[in-house]
């Protein structure tokens, strides 16, 4: 049992769990009196450790890319995850206005335009499925194009209609920052190097959405709700051009041996032995142990030459799974059957989707007395979020430090049940920020309280996830080191939430109307109580549900085994 987390004892090696530091003194790398300096390490302070998952030995592995064209590529999605964050929410600050414009009620016209969330939910799973079969690259310089149509689309609509269906044309295009970057981070990242990452990512995430209504909410008070979407357009065909020349292919198949937090197998013993482990299984004393016998060598790509430039600029490098596109798309559903992913989805899930809810009712909250906020001062709301996100950064350094720290403890193991521990202060920040919320506008408080609160519940989430508002450190960082192999398709069920989201979004706006803040706020911070505590078994138990995924035959035929 190490650090709280429960050993297994059925398989030899449970997937996810990797030796991660291994510095036995100054000069000499060791683990369970192996030597093991021949596999590769990080350098400087982390020079202890081990790379995961092992880089091969191929130009063409994303993993042994130069480092400055791993972090232009970052640079490229992060700024246009940006402005993907800023579109969907950045009309909402002129709600009031628009519903008097299509003579409509306030709740109607944001249900109505709810629609888009919806869109996102089922698009998510075509997005992923695309993604997997033809490689990610393709995919998101579709999702860019599909914004910029409709984002010119919005410029010239006039009716509520045309509006709704603009947006659920765009939000189809915004489908793949919903699934794919995080795992394209997996693929070019090591394990101790993706926290910082996820991090930046979330940060202009989370930057996108509260600058974005900062910035919309003067627009559209000086020149019209449609400029916002004509301001976007310009954006999107810039980033068409970019992710085109700058953003290749990053799906790469390395010999699984190289994958030594992956299989039931100690990769780790694999690589230093030079050989494979077969599939015998032996039982011995109630436990799962894997014989070492094989006779080919393990392959290491050093044979293969880079890839040009311009053989990098294909929109489409051909087909990159062999598996049936429709088992694909509808795999995701059964990944919610695994209780890493299930997890994923209750915590990340249903909590970001109250933030997307919140955004919504600013104007309803904000515009009327005791407050009466303009529109471009509902706007300006979005600086409490935007600077909780600049000081939610931390949650990547933090977390990857953390991880780190616990693996030493652990005897240089790593388990992904360590990025949750940042979880404890989502637990009591967003127990301050959703009830204080509520109660300061119930009882009228000046406008510094419930918009700082506002700004706290944004920076308690930072620490919970990496997603759809911030850095989603924990949960993403998780799944992807439990599930990397079918990252894509996890991280698709997760956005299931949309449909809550779409749920939420329609009647939220009525209950406020007819139960008041207060116990709307207070519903919602007792479910993040009851959410968050879930960490607790996950955390305990986390090991033994990562082995039962991955023996049971059930779970094997899900993953398409």
């Amino acid at each position: 049992m190490g650090l709280g987390i429960l050993d297994d004892r059925r398989l030899e090696h449970v997937p996810g769990t990797a030796l991660l530091t291994d510095m036995l003194d100054a000069q000499h790398h060791q683990y369970q009196g192996r030597d093991t300096s021949a596999l590769k390490h990080g350098t400087g302070r982390n020079k202890d450790v081990v790379l995961v998952p092992q880089p091969s030995e191929s130009p063409r592995d994303p993993l042994n890319w130069p480092q400055w064209k791993k972090e232009l590529l970052l640079a490229i999605i992060s700024i246009d995850t940006a402005v993907v964050g800023a579109w969907g929410p950045m009309i909402s600050p002129g709600y009031a206005d628009m519903a008097k414009q299509f003579n409509m009620s306030y709740n109607s016209l944001n249900g109505g335009l709810g629609w888009a969330i919806f869109a996102i939910g089922v698009s998510c799973f075509i997005t992923n499925g695309l993604a997997v079969k033809f490689g990610r690259r393709p995919v998101m310089i579709l999702g860019n194009l599909l914004l910029f149509i409709s984002s010119v689309w919005a410029y010239f609509a006039h009716s509520y209609e045309s509006l709704l269906a603009s947006r659920i044309v765009g939000a189809i295009g915004m489908s793949p920052f919903e699934v794919l970057t995080t795992a394209v981070i997996a693929d070019i990242y090591f394990v101790h190097e993706r926290g910082l990452r996820l991090a930046v990512w979330g940060l202009c995430l989370s930057v996108g959405v509260g600058g974005g209504s900062c910035i919309s909410g003067y627009i559209i008070e000086d020149l019209g709700w449609n400029w916002t979407y004509g301001i976007c357009a310009c954006f999107y065909g810039a980033f068409i051009l970019l992710i085109f020349f700058f953003v290749p292919e990053t799906i790469y198949r390395r010999d699984p041996a190289y994958n030594v937090d992956l299989g039931t197998v100690d990769h780790q013993a694999e690589l230093l032995d030079g050989k494979h482990h077969a599939n015998d299984e032996e039982i011995k004393g109630g436990a799962m142990h894997m014989e070492t016998f094989r006779t080919e060598p393990i392959y290491t790509g050093a044979d293969e030459k880079p890839l040009t430039f311009w053989e990098e600029l294909k929109p489409v490098r051909g087909i990159e799974s062999d598996e049936n596109l429709l088992a694909i798309i509808f795999r995701p559903f059964g990944m919610l059957l695994f209780p890493q992913v299930l997890y994923g989805f209750i915590t990340y899930g249903l909590s970001t989707s109250w933030l997307v809810v919140m955004i919504s009712v600013l104007a309803q909250l904000f515009t009327v007395p005791p407050y009466n906020f303009s529109v471009s001062a509902v706007g300006l709301i979005s600086i409490a979020p935007l600077v909780a996100s600049l000081l939610g950064v931390v949650a990547g350094p933090l977390n990857d430090w953390l991880v780190k720290k616990l693996a030493r403890w652990n005897n240089g193991i790593y388990e992904p049940e360590f990025r949750l521990a940042p979880n404890i202060l989502t637990f009591i920040l967003g127990i301050v920020g959703f009830f204080g919320f509520g109660a300061c506008l119930e009882n009228r408080t000046p406008w510094p309280g419930p918009v700082i609160l506002y700004g706290i519940i944004y920076f308690a989430m930072a620490f919970l996830n990496i997603g759809q508002m911030l850095t989603l450190i924990s949960i993403f960082g998780y799944i992807t080191e439990c599930h990397r192999s079918k990252a894509p398709e996890a991280f698709a069920s997760l956005n299931l939430r949309n449909f809550y989201s779409f749920g939420m979004n329609y009647f939220i706006s009525s209950w406020i109307t007819s139960q008041g803040p207060l116990q709307v706020f207070s519903i919602i911070g007792g479910l993040h109580i009851f959410i968050l505590l879930l960490t607790v078994p996950m955390w305990v138990f986390g090991k033994r549900c990562r082995s039962m995924t991955a023996r049971v035959g059930f779970y094997k035929k899900l993953q398409g085994h």
